[in-house]
């Protein structure tokens, strides 16, 4: 049987072709979740530049160490700890709060969140998480988590925009975490995709516990 070079040709370039499709236009295909992360580049150390630049996010968005450095150095953000308990409780980023992406949906079923933050009402509920105790709630329409009651009695606390982490580069917990609570209707979240590994390399603030 005489082999048809040619067809066999037009065969893989079909297939090539297809496979760019899927890869471009599939949101479910598995690789696209990447593109759907906006990065951005070098930023201006001036508050102003930064708040515009939060108060203006649609989506999750990847920021790197140096703009993530500024945003604590600032305090416009709340760092959010996506690993889980345990990884948590061994060393993290001072200050962060823990919110296990494999607990997330386990929350807000428990506390029926997705619903209390659809009303926009003023509302705070206390989460522990093994001892590890934070407050969610909204305010004046905002989403928020603190640490500290008495913050939010005083409505002393600034940070409704959060920067959420989680062991750096190849784990996904962050980027599922925030496109989770993006979908709940939260906006002003940020992706910082170095994690506790750039972090910890750079001598950045730790909380041993």
């Amino acid at each position: 049987m005489k082999i048809k070079y040619k067809d066999i040709i037009q065969i893989i370039i079909i297939s090539l072709v297809l496979s760019l499709c899927r890869y471009f236009f599939l949101d479910d295909y598995p690789l696209f979740k990447e593109s759907k992360l906006k990065e951005v580049g070098e930023f201006s150390s001036e508050s102003d530049s930064l708040l515009t630049f939060i108060n203006n996010l649609k989506s999750p968005t990847l920021v790197d160490l140096k703009t993530a450095k500024l945003l604590y150095d600032k305090n416009f953000v709340t760092f959010i700890d996506a690993r889980d308990n345990e990884s948590f409780s061994e060393q993290h980023i001072l200050s962060s709060i823990n919110l296990p992406y494999e607990l997330i949906e386990e929350i807000v079923s428990d506390y029926d969140l997705e619903y209390m933050i659809q009303l926009k009402d003023d509302f705070t509920q206390k989460i522990d998480i093994n001892g590890h105790i934070f407050y969610i709630g909204m305010l004046n329409e905002d989403f928020y988590l603190s640490q500290s009651m008495s913050k939010i009695n005083n409505k002393s606390f600034t940070n409704k925009n959060f920067i959420i982490y989680c062991s750096g580069h190849g784990c996904s917990l962050s980027e599922d975490l925030g496109f989770y609570l993006h979908s709940l209707g939260i906006k002003k979240i940020l992706i910082y995709e170095g994690g506790m590994p750039e972090w910890l390399d750079n001598g950045f603030p730790l909380n041993n516990d």
